[in-house]
């Protein structure tokens, strides 16, 4: 099928929406909090709330999409993230908060799925690899510039005003969609077989294909490192350190550079090195770097220091994330739609119990935050250094589906 030149560039903006969906109303914790009558606490949840929805929706959208096609699927989940978002400044209180985030996140992660089918439709596992890290890079630029733009919203308008402003984004992708996005997925018009027999066929072929697991829970444990980080981010920045909302946005743009210049130079890396090498290689750095985090934390570094070894670690979390992608779904050769919404539901399910078992056990401590931190590293090494020792493990040839 013939691609045309936007279809990259539009997947990664539409993907960037979820992290946009939460960059941008992290300085406004504290206000939500005062405004909504509320603890911070009860804020927090809302991201692993969102993370639940955004898990949780990728199981619908993923088999829909291979019955019926990528493109009205993707447009489907989009007007739910607009109306959903539209209707959060309305809230007021925190349960209907907690509620219209999670039918937010439901919506906008048909966004992710589609993505990452679309690719997997068009092209080979190389090309995947490079299309993802480009996307990485595109979607990198928006944790950078989201806090800020957050911190600039808030202060004009209040925080209602960042809901109103993500529903605009989403409006705006529709229009994109319509114009620019093909649809991809050669089989919908022919597909005959159930959504639930098909969901339930390409779930056992799943379950039984060992490349596309192993590189599915290297990824969910990189993801998690991120979500741990990007959820407990408000509270280690602007509780403990001490910065301002400002201040914090510049710090966490200043982080997410990391995974763009990560995004950028994995393609490079991949022409030097052995996939399998890669992977490993990254995740020892990620352990070398969350141990290095723990330490600095129960020694009370500085703002410096702390923001410092947050940007390292999450370097090997941006080679990480394209390259375990594009692996697990290289090997699947039915149901693209439906392996790339188990691989985020089970991401994104495995970040929010880690995520809320961080809020639960931090007890105003950043130190408990890096134990858990480097507890999810340590088990990505376990699962590359077990999963990738067969010098004939050759996952990019393996075709189980």
């Amino acid at each position: 099928m013939k691609t045309n030149q936007y279809i990259v560039p539009i997947l990664a903006i539409i993907t960037a929406l979820e992290s946009l969906s939460i960059d941008l109303y992290l300085p406004a914790f504290t206000h939500i909090t005062q405004d909504l009558q509320t603890t911070m606490g009860n804020v927090q949840i809302s991201v692993s709330l969102f993370l639940c929805g955004f898990a949780t929706g990728q199981l619908l959208w993923g088999p829909l999409s291979d019955k019926y096609g990528r493109k009205p699927i993707l447009l489907i989940g989009l007007v739910v993230f607009v109306l959903s978002s539209a209707a959060i400044p309305f809230a007021d209180y925190i349960e209907l908060l907690w509620i219209l985030r999670f039918m937010q996140a439901f919506g906008g992660c048909a966004g992710i799925v589609m993505s990452r089918a679309v690719v997997a439709d068009l092209f080979s596992k190389e090309a995947a690899i490079k299309i993802f890290s480009t996307q990485s890079q595109i979607s990198g630029i928006a944790p950078i510039i989201a806090p800020i733009m957050g911190s600039v919203l808030l202060n004009l308008w209040g925080w209602r005003s960042i809901f109103f402003f993500l529903a605009l984004l989403g409006t705006l992708s529709i229009g994109t969609v319509l114009k620019w996005i093909p649809e991809t997925h050669a089989r919908s018009r022919n597909d005959k077989r159930t959504s639930k027999s098909s969901l339930k066929e390409n779930v056992v072929a799943l379950s039984k294909n060992k490349s596309f697991l192993l590189f599915t829970l290297i990824g969910a444990m990189a993801y998690s490192a991120l979500m741990i980080y990007i959820s407990s981010a408000p509270f280690v920045l602007i509780t403990k350190a001490g910065l301002s909302e400002t201040e914090f946005g510049l710090a966490f743009g200043f982080n997410s550079v990391a995974l763009i210049f990560a995004a950028y130079i994995t393609p490079k890396l991949y022409k030097f090195m052995p996939i399998k090498t890669l992977v490993k290689t990254a995740t020892i750095a990620l352990v070398l770097f969350c141990t290095a985090s723990l330490l600095f934390s129960l020694a009370n570094a500085s703002v410096i220091i702390t923001i410092a070894t947050l940007f390292l670690s999450l370097i090997p979390l941006g080679i990480l994330f394209p390259i375990t992608t594009a692996l697990a779904l290289e090997t699947i050769e039915d149901g693209k739609g439906t392996a790339a919404a188990v691989m985020g539901f089970s991401q994104l399910m495995i970040s929010f119990l880690l995520s809320a078992i961080t809020g639960l056990v931090q007890n105003n401590e950043v130190w408990p935050i890096e134990v858990i931190r480097l507890g999810v590293s340590l088990f990505a090494v376990v699962l590359a250094m077990s999963g990738i020792r067969s010098r004939k493990f050759t996952p990019l040839a393996s075709k189980t589906m």
